[in-house]
């Protein structure tokens, strides 16, 4: 009745007290989305009496609902007993509630639902999403509410999901990002928390009482520091009443905002040198600088995106063209990492040459160079005026983005910015700031820096001589010379770097087309020779001036073999130099291009704004034959695709473990290792060779969608086959992708393979035969059932390690299984045992694990997601794409798979995942990868031979 009685006055808007349950904020974001699909778009700002701040979308016409909840607590706030507390704690929110006890209830509702959930921690702040279908997102939204009202905390939780943090941080050991940050972490102020360790693992939270977890709980999390953000087709009003019901009961504690008064780097880091040794080929020096708290404030004139888009300056004119001409450098980044609300830090990653790693003093005077220039020119207006521009367009002609996607993005925003502006100094600049730029430049100062240089150490001369403490990674600290600091100080302005200039790419007409009476629903083949195919259609839903363009070019060249993909690779990598102007001004006016390998293709996918869609793709037809690098050039694109082969064999290893099961099961994707191989082989003449024959022959499958007329998609297409002027590539010629199929009276089968990164892991293919419409809906609806089990019993309960995970795949018109496991404390082969034990006892107890009741709602989710259209002009290109040329255009496909799923019967669903499941099903293949594991957790079985047992020990006798 006390809960009937609080929610009927809540509902009210007013709470028990007396006081208002929320206040409305005024809305000053004078920004306004002009999209017609987004008309109906609704939003509302409040602030619950707790203190509680929320932005929330009405929006009937969104797929999916999804909110997210960033609380300003994160890892700087774990207490020094308990290192890592703040991610553990988020660890535990997802273990139960008072009134959700049940462990995985939460997981499994948003899974069986069609949904996503996550978490995660960062320095100032942990945050939770999910996504759910729209008619469980009220029940999703209440238990997600309880996170923050009543978690649980249980003792028997504690110990398992410690296990399961562990296995997190041992996964991190050899990343080289974490590494990196666990330097700087390190080397740092003492004094400030960013010194701390932040993930923690079971030597810092081992033993850690319940009451610690609630006591810190307590003292951090409250809701006058907690942000929401929701979307869904709820009504306005229903969402403000649905948010003041579930989320007035998060307590306020009332806690003052994070104050931090130490800076984060220390006079050891600032003017010195900090060489890391790498675990894979890197090749990098970081500039890095503590940004003054005003400057970190600022939400006002953007005046850090301003000098990061100079610097990273892609044309023939800016600092990294001149690193390229000089053969140090292969690319620059340059980002602002924000770890508080006043804390950040700007930095330039410089990736370098192998020759590059001797010429370090030269790199960084020409990074002064630029600076320096820069200090005597200023950005000029005309940089702030199209990058406000730029934001202006996207904003007010955005996408409905997923709604997973819309909720993550904004509720990261939403704790910078006040809520009566937000989005607006989030997503535009407001106000153009001389003065700011050039306080921002002159604190970039040669002495304020730190320089990070990660490389082997036979490249750059320096050993290691210190140890981190949790990662092991092996570094070294060298003070600059006060003489290389004075000549980068009073370094000249390089002759050759300046600013870029005015964008020819910037949009001028967004206006939106009409389309014409009695469009098609479906999309139109506009041509169709012996060139190729090319398909059509005008954008009549998204209503955005967008359009998407995908060329796939099949060629003699592309057989799929480890020596071809190297090829391909190389050849992109020619190709984007070659246009490196192009690409930096398109990207900046939202237009941008992917070139990729897919199956047999290589393809060509162009994306943007639509005025200048038709020119860009010209530009780039127009290259595509006239990829001619120098040997220099080729020695060092070839240097660095084999860096980057290398490194992907090196990656974690489930991730080698896919590797190797796909380019067993599928007779186009070779591994890293043998790209590496292959590569090793190819000369510069071979390479040229290669570059004047590409594209003789050829044969293009083409699909253009968006803000566009027939007639220009139509000119698209001349302009490719003009260009190219290719011979026909014969159909009967093409090569087709391959599944391996097993014979279904052999196996089951492994392969065991040796890496040398740290964990083990096992990835299990299950094939369960060939595509019908039945058993393909049979199939998705188990996976789902599948996936939230597989990882409740691998990762929750077993504890065999941090990433668990299953999938299925409809390749080819065949289906296949997937079951895949990290472990840093479980032998390969007990792994594959596991999942085996897994699978008969899912199929054993399949009406408990998978009742009627369920299935029926597991049919549901999947019927809403096969409804689902993309949310984005490129999204449904895609789509159209993959059904005019894998589903030989049947633009019906979809609709004949929901058809399928609405017939499946549960005792047709039943027998079929019994098929699939059964022992009798040999068809398996399984890969083994066997790492490195720390000693204490190296358990496992020698194979001893019966002789020798006498060997391994004494006979003890009691008498």
């Amino acid at each position: 009745m006390k809960k009937l009685l609080l929610t009927t006055v809540i509902l009210a808007g007013t709470s028990l007290l007396g006081t208002p349950a929320y206040e409305r904020i005024e809305d000053k974001n004078t920004l306004k989305i002009l999209t017609p699909a987004l008309a109906k778009r609704k939003t509302a700002k409040i602030r619950l009496s707790n203190g509680l701040q929320a932005y929330l979308v009405s929006d009937p016409a969104v797929h999916e609902s999804a909110a997210a909840l960033a609380v300003e607590a994160g890892s700087w706030q774990d207490p020094k007993e308990y290192p890592g507390m703040a991610h553990f704690l988020e660890h535990m929110l997802f273990m139960g509630t008072a009134a959700y006890p049940k462990e995985n209830e939460y997981m499994q509702y948003i899974g069986d639902n069609g949904g996503s959930p996550n978490a995660y921690t960062a320095t100032d702040r942990t945050v939770y999403i999910f996504s759910i279908n729209n008619d469980a997102f009220k029940g999703a939204f209440d238990r997600f509410s309880h996170f923050f009202v009543d978690p649980l905390f249980n003792p028997s939780s504690i110990g398992r999901e410690l296990h399961a943090v562990d296995q997190e941080h041992a996964k991190n050991i050899e990343n080289d990002n974490w590494r990196s940050y666990m330097i700087l972490k390190e080397t740092g102020n003492p004094n400030h928390p960013n010194a701390a360790f932040s993930t923690g693992n079971a030597a810092t939270l081992s033993g850690i009482p319940q009451e610690a977890l609630k006591k810190w709980y307590k003292e951090n999390y409250s809701s006058n520091r907690m942000h929401l953000v929701a979307i869904s087709p709820l009504s306005i009003e229903e969402l403000i009443q649905l948010t003041v019901e579930k989320f007035s009961a998060v307590p306020n504690h009332h806690l003052p905002p994070a104050t931090y008064t130490e800076e984060m780097l220390s006079p050891n880091q600032k003017g010195h040198f900090i060489y890391i040794k790498p675990v894979k080929d890197l090749k990098s020096i970081t500039l890095l600088w503590h940004l003054p708290k005003d400057i970190a404030l600022d939400m006002e004139t953007g005046t850090t995106s301003l000098l990061s888009y100079a610097i990273s300056n892609g044309t023939e004119n800016g600092l990294l063209e001149q690193l390229k001409r000089e053969k140090i450098a292969e690319d620059i980044s340059v980002s602002i990492d924000r770890f508080s609300k006043d804390t950040a830090l700007f930095m330039i990653d410089i990736s370098l040459t192998e020759a590059g790693t001797k010429q370090i003093d030269t790199a960084v005077q020409r990074t002064f160079q630029a600076l320096n220039r820069l200090k005597e020119t200023g950005i000029p207006r005309y940089i702030f005026d199209e990058k406000q521009k730029m934001a202006k367009i996207g904003y007010e002609y955005q996408s409905r983005s997923d709604a997973y996607s819309f909720v993550s993005e904004e509720v990261a925003d939403m704790i910078y910015e006040k809520l009566d502006t937000f989005p607006l100094k989030s997503k535009m600049p407001q106000r153009y700031d001389a003065k700011l730029i050039r306080t921002l430049l002159d604190t970039l100062t040669p002495e304020s820096c730190v320089y990070i240089l990660a490389a082997d150490p036979k490249l750059t001369g320096v050993l290691p001589t210190i140890q981190e403490k949790w990662m092991n990674a092996a570094y070294a600290i060298k003070e600059v010379p006060a003489s290389h600091l004075t000549a980068w100080a009073n370094a000249k302005p390089h002759a050759h770097i300046d600013i870029p200039s005015a964008n020819p790419f910037l949009p001028e007409s967004l206006a939106l087309l009409t389309a014409p009476e009695h469009t098609l629903a479906q999309p139109s083949l506009i041509a169709s020779e012996e060139f190729g195919k090319m398909y059509f259609k005008q954008d009549q839903k998204y209503q955005v001036p967008e359009t998407a363009a995908y060329i796939s070019l099949k060629t003699p060249e592309q057989d799929g073999s480890a020596r071809a993909r190297a090829l391909f690779d190389l050849y992109t990598r020619a190709l984007t130099e070659k246009l490196c102007s192009t690409l930096f001004y398109a990207g900046q006016a939202g237009l941008g291009v992917k070139f990729f390998q897919n199956q047999f293709n290589y393809g060509i996918y162009v994306s943007g704004y639509s005025e200048k869609t038709p020119l860009f793709l010209r530009t780039i037809f127009q290259s595509l034959q006239e990829v001619s690098p120098t040997a220099a050039e080729f020695d060092i694109y070839k240097q660095s695709l084999l860096s980057s082969y290398d490194n992907a064999s090196k990656e974690l290893p489930v991730r080698q473990s896919v590797q190797l099961l796909n380019s067993l099961i599928y007779n186009n994707s070779p591994t890293p290792l043998a790209k590496y191989h292959a590569l090793k082989s190819i000369s510069y003449e071979d390479f040229l060779l290669f570059t004047h024959t590409i594209f003789k022959t050829a044969y293009a499958e083409s699909l253009v969608y968006g803000n566009i007329t027939p007639a220009e998609a139509a000119n698209i297409w001349g302009d490719l086959k003009t260009t190219l002027s290719a011979a026909p590539f014969n159909e009967g010629k093409h090569y087709k992708l391959g599944v391996l199929t097993p014979a279904d009276k052999l196996g089951p089968y492994m392969v065991v393979q040796n890496t040398e990164r740290q964990g083990n892991s096992t990835v299990l293919m299950l094939h369960q035969g060939a595509f019908t419409m039945e058993k393909r809906a049979a199939q998705e609806i188990l996976s789902s059932a599948l996936k939230e089990d597989f990882f409740n019993t691998l990762r929750t309960k077993q504890q065999t390690g941090y990433i668990a995970s299953s999938w299925d795949v409809e390749i080819e018109r065949q289906l296949l299984q997937f079951f895949a496991v990290q472990s840093n404390t479980h032998q390969p082969g007990e792994l594959l045992a596991r999942f085996e034990l897994f699978i008969e006892g899912f199929s054993r107890q399949f009406n408990k694990k998978l009742p009627e009741e369920r299935f029926e709602t597991l049919k549901v989710s999947l019927i809403k997601e096969l409804e689902r259209p993309p949310e984005t002009v490129p999204g449904k290109a895609s789509e159209l794409y993959n059904l005019a040329f894998e589903y030989n255009a049947d633009f019906d496909w979809i609709q004949k798979r929901i058809d399928a799923v609405k017939k499946l019967t549960y005792a047709d669903f039943a027998a079929i995942s019994k098929t699939f499941l059964s022992r009798s099903n040999l068809k398996r293949l399984a890969v083994l990868m066997e790492g490195v594991l720390p000693e204490q957790n190296n358990f496992r079985y020698e194979a001893i031979l019966q002789d020798n047992v006498h060997d391994i020990g004494p006979y003890i006798s009691y008498k």
